[in-house]
């Protein structure tokens, strides 16, 4: 067995079973009776993984279009990409939302079709949030450090929430239902009014350097979303150890043990924002893309934790990868003399490619055991079973 599963542990994914609780209305009412609809056109031979990955391809074409349209990310693009954004983020939460589908009407449910949409899910939340940096003209600035904490704060509170509870709770606002919707809207408004009108409109000048425009809204929502999402998250952990432990000390310690089980990901961004503020030319497309793959690889390893019944895993090797990267860059400019600029180019690629050999090697290890012990395949359907109707 691997590194990341062990020998003893690979059997408890016979024990896995999908629980989840959608509080959202718009999902229930609206989304839900069209994605029941929507699934029906793929054909029952279609492994739920495919549809997975098929989904992810529209935001990374959009990321695509992003970088070509405008290299800066901070400049106006042709108006006919900001409905092509608008559509290829809500193909991607319609074939999200219908993988599941598929795996229930196929009989293909399990949990490596868990891990497999989480991990795309981790992976498009940076891919989607760089492509709203262009849309809103941010650039690589201090803005989109903070917007890719605010992201990927959720998501670590909602994987972090359901290995404690074991179960996905999206409450009646959430980010993979109306965070995704308000984004869709925002850039359908963009192609239509322009960017200037939708994110820069002036609102408030407070000095002669200073003014708020629409754009700083968006970050006093992402904080307050964020505010609320850290007390959802915490309050129903705490609700489920009170129902589910026998003593009140033993709830305490269980309670206050999860929420060290934050301060991984808070010490992860503090090193990215100390790089940031040290050499703000860290702030890159490589630099931001590795981080977004560093954090992938860590939310999958709590994933296959809560799949497999481990130990939560609190340290993370490469989360170090931004203050190492900044080190070497330091030490080439500064004692080797080599021009700044360039060193930090190539440093950024080479932390972007150390991230992205780090977490393929553990998707390659987890999805060679999983498929082993599950006797499955991951992209076509190994044993047919008997489909069911939605």
């Amino acid at each position: 067995m691997g590194f990341y599963v062990p020998k003893n542990k690979v059997a408890n994914l016979s024990k896995y079973k999908y629980q989840s609780e959608d509080r959202s209305i718009i999902s229930q009412k609206i989304l839900k009776p069209f994605w029941n609809q929507f699934v029906n056109i793929y054909p029952h031979w279609l492994a739920p993984n495919v549809i997975t990955l098929s989904g992810f391809s529209f935001v990374l074409i959009n990321l695509i279009t992003c970088i070509f349209a405008a290299p800066d990310f901070k400049s106006e693009h042709p108006k006919w990409c900001y409905f092509t954004y608008a559509i290829g983020l809500f193909l991607y939460q319609t074939f999200d939302a219908c993988d599941g589908l598929q795996a229930r009407r196929t009989g293909q449910s399990g949990p490596l079709g868990e891990l497999f949409d989480h991990c795309i899910d981790s992976l498009n939340t940076t891919v989607s949030m760089l492509v709203f940096t262009s849309v809103t003209m941010l650039g690589f600035s201090y803005y989109t450090v903070i917007m890719q904490f605010f992201l990927l704060m959720n998501f670590y509170l909602s994987t972090w929430e359901e290995y404690h509870t074991h179960k996905l709770f999206l409450s009646e606002f959430s980010g993979p239902v109306e965070g995704i919707l308000m984004i869709i809207g925002s850039f359908a408004l963009t192609g239509i009014f322009g960017p200037d009108i939708v994110w820069r409109m002036k609102i408030y000048q407070i000095n002669e350097h200073f003014c708020i425009e629409t754009f700083h809204l968006l970050f006093v929502f992402c904080g307050l979303a964020l505010v609320f999402n850290v007390i959802y998250a915490q309050k129903n952990v705490a609700i489920f150890y009170k129902e589910h432990t026998s003593s009140k000390s033993e709830c305490e310690r269980k309670i206050k043990n999860s929420n060290i089980q934050l301060l991984p990901f808070f010490a992860f961004f503090a090193i990215i924002f100390m790089v940031s503020i040290l050499d703000s030319r860290f702030i890159n497309l490589p630099f931001i893309f590795a981080n977004g793959l560093i954090f992938a690889f860590v939310v999958g390893r709590i994933i296959v934790a809560h799949l497999t019944i481990q130990k939560f895993p609190l340290y993370n090797l490469p989360t170090l990868l931004p203050l190492v990267t900044y080190t070497l860059s330091a030490f080439a400019s500064h004692v080797l003399g080599y021009k700044s600029d360039s060193v930090i180019t190539y440093l950024s690629l080479f932390q972007l490619g150390l991230a992205l050999g780090i977490h393929g090697s553990f998707l390659n290890e987890i999805i060679y055991e999983f498929t082993t012990y599950l006797d499955i395949w991951v992209l076509t359907i190994k044993h047919p079973k008997a489909v069911k109707s939605n």
